[in-house]
């Protein structure tokens, strides 16, 4: 009789547990007042990047020349 009993409060015991856990993570409360957080606008900075009107005058500066007889031998 004894293991029964103490199979039946372990049981409810369990369960109780559980609920627990149901309301402290699960259930939400209906009457919690929300809180509002101020959002704070940020603006962003793009560094190192500047658009040109012109980009072939900077694309074609690093290039060197080669000649015609040092170009066929290259290939």
């Amino acid at each position: 009789m004894k293991k029964r009993l103490s199979r039946v409060l372990n049981f409810f015991a369990f369960n109780l547990l559980f609920f627990a856990l149901y309301l402290n993570f699960i259930h939400k409360d209906n009457s919690a007042q929300e809180i509002t957080v101020p959002r704070t606008t940020t603006t962003t900075v793009a560094r190192g990047t500047v658009l040109v009107s012109n980009p072939d005058q900077y694309i074609h500066k690093g290039e060197t020349k080669q000649e015609p007889s040092t170009a066929q031998l290259q290939h």
